[in-house]
């Protein structure tokens, strides 16, 4: 580990002294050690990205939620993952375009929404509500739509939760990497790597994070992941996947899952993946619980 990574990682630990077990968790994981990530929150039975949904992972027992951030016309950070509201509440619009009172007249659509959802009494959340729901129990993987990452690093540390903050960036791309970069070593940064990109390996050793060797995966050729978590899998580093959408996954994705939680769940954590995010968070703690205690 390099020396600028140590530094990170003991400012990261002295700077969240209750946070600190989850932290040494995600930075040092043992064999059978799986961090569920619930994609918009917990949403099966509540809108995505609401406050109903933090508290349904709370109550499950996930480990994190993946959350998107936009701003009002007001300039009040939202929690909203399109750039209108139209598919997510009863309303027409861009965020960017309504004020916070406008917004939170609004309706949210249970689940996933659409047209054909039924309406239910949750409101499009503040990031500072969203905040406070999800204190002391989840990490929060930060998608900021609209490239306001120093504003939202500034909630996040006058609600001093900024220790439960997951910020990620493309290996490819250096532009996000610029924005998280003044505050780097106060939050958990996963860099993504593509099979375009080369031999995960070697974006392991290329791509940054803090703290050191934590790694976010996605590809499309069927056998890379296969090739290149060997190396990741002796060393215990932090492999994390995302089965949400099948094209990330090349085909390895929650619908078959679902069905099948060996052949992608399994299968990914066999090759030494140990942080999932899934639309399906209760189906896989279901898994992860009967395959360990099976071989238990």
């Amino acid at each position: 580990m390099r020396a600028g990574s140590l530094l990170a990682a003991a400012m990261l630990l002295t700077a969240a002294a209750p946070w600190a077990p989850r932290l040494e968790r995600l930075a040092h994981p043992t064999p059978g050690d799986v961090i569920v990530i619930a994609h918009r929150a917990c949403h099966a039975s509540a809108p995505e990205n609401s406050i109903a949904a933090v508290k349904a992972c709370v109550a499950a027992g996930i480990d994190g939620v993946e959350l998107d951030i936009r701003h009002t016309r007001d300039g009040v950070a939202v929690v909203m993952h399109d750039p209108t509201v139209d598919r997510t509440t009863d309303g027409h619009g861009a965020v960017a375009e309504l004020t916070l009172a406008e917004l939170q007249k609004l309706h949210l659509r249970v689940g996933s929404g659409g047209a054909g959802a039924a309406l239910t009494g949750e409101r499009i959340p503040t990031l500072a509500a969203y905040l406070e729901a999800a204190r002391g129990a989840l990490w929060m993987v930060m998608d900021v739509k609209d490239k306001s990452e120093a504003a939202t690093f500034a909630l996040l540390q006058a609600a001093q939760v900024e220790q439960q903050a997951i910020f990620f960036y493309e290996c490819r791309n250096d532009d996000l990497l610029s924005r998280i970069r003044p505050f780097w070593d106060k939050v958990v940064v996963f860099p993504i790597a593509f099979d375009t990109d080369g031999p995960l390996t070697a974006a392991m050793a290329r791509c940054r994070s803090t703290p050191a060797n934590l790694i976010h995966v996605k590809w499309r050729t069927a056998g890379y992941l296969d090739q290149g978590t060997a190396v990741a899998k002796l060393r215990h580093e932090r492999v994390w996947t995302a089965t949400m959408f099948a094209d990330d996954t090349a085909g390895e994705g929650d619908a078959v899952a679902v069905r099948d939680p060996q052949a992608v769940w399994g299968r990914q954590i066999d090759l030494g993946a140990n942080m999932i995010m899934t639309n399906e968070p209760v189906a896989l703690e279901s898994y992860l619980s009967s395959r360990y205690r099976l071989r238990n």
